[in-house]
């Protein structure tokens, strides 16, 4: 799952992310037929998600739920771990409350806080419901057996209450409220933004301590691990979506084709995304997407450079 960390970058420090194949499809078994409808709605969620870019990854020695994929940070390197019902490697010891804390509280079973490289910061705000379809899926899947590797933290960044001192300025625990004042399309976007996708964990650039900088929502980061950078997301006329539609997103979620006629780049990490989990939306949860990004105030932010204006709200 994309990191938080990966948003920030240090003068002169690069790493290097495995980047997929295209050829190779992820490791995902088809749904039975006779499924129930929580494990339909969580193998869908699986993917929307973009669990399966770390978990079931796009690699030819991948498997479902074994995790494995390399996550480069400034911090340093960290490892997406098994989540299948495996007793001794994976989440089998688990009971459905400790999947849920993880994923609304960012704990593990024994009390050990998360890197935020799993993105609970977002997976907070998920539903009940949502949470418990993915635990339905998830706990119904084969068992694999992966050895999990073990992060590689640069020493730095090793401090003690470092973690809980940056949870204490980030974190703030779901669920997400719809807001009333909103139109249902509103709502349903910024909750698969917010919630589901974790756009804004890409497209939010962040301080020197990895905090979102709030005056700068949606206005674009860079990615170290991809030497990528995530574009403002805005209706800024000059770095933002000024050229673009709401359908024309909506598209580009659905195709990876821009408005322009050039394609997402697939080297880059939305391509991936969009292939295995953001074309798996619905049409309708896309146009919602759509209608709530463009419904973001303008920041004129430059994200190639670092450089521009905050907003005075900012947003969640």
């Amino acid at each position: 799952m994309t990191s938080w960390l990966t948003t920030i970058l240090l003068a002169g420090f690069t790493v290097t992310h495995e980047t997929r194949m295209p050829e190779v499809p992820v490791p995902v078994p088809e749904v039975p037929v006779d499924a129930s409808a929580d494990v339909v709605r969580g193998a869908w969620l699986y993917r929307v998600a973009a669990c399966v870019g770390c978990h079931s990854p796009p690699f030819a020695e991948a498997k479902h739920l074994g995790g494995g994929r390399d996550l480069p940070t400034q911090f340093g390197t960290f490892y997406a771990p098994n989540i299948s019902p495996d007793p001794t490697v994976g989440i089998g010891g688990w009971s459905e409350q400790d999947f849920t804390r993880a994923l609304r509280d960012g704990v593990s079973p024994s009390g050990r806080r998360y890197w935020p490289t799993f993105p609970y910061m977002t997976y907070t705000n998920m539903t009940d419901a949502d949470i418990h379809a993915l635990w339905a899926y998830v706990s119904t899947q084969p068992t694999v057996h992966t050895e999990e590797k073990p992060h590689e933290i640069r020493p730095r960044y090793r401090t003690p209450g470092l973690l809980g001192l940056w949870r204490s300025l980030e974190f703030r625990r779901g669920p997400m409220e719809p807001d009333p004042s909103q139109s249902d399309g509103w709502n349903r976007g910024r909750y698969l933004a917010l919630g589901v996708t974790y756009c804004d964990q890409c497209h939010t650039p962040r301080n020197n301590l990895g905090l979102l900088e709030r005056g700068r929502f949606m206005a674009g980061g860079t990615n170290p691990g991809k030497s990528a950078v995530h574009p403002n997301l805005t209706s800024d006329p000059t770095y933002g979506l000024s050229d673009w539609t709401r359908d024309g997103l909506a598209q580009f979620l659905a195709t990876g084709d821009k408005p322009d006629g050039s394609r997402a780049d697939p080297d880059y990490i939305m391509a991936e995304k969009i292939h295995d989990s953001y074309a798996w939306l619905s049409e309708a949860d896309r146009e919602a997407i759509a209608e709530y990004v463009f419904a973001l105030p303008p920041v004129a932010y430059d994200p190639e450079t670092g450089t521009g204006a905050r907003h005075a709200q900012g947003s969640r």
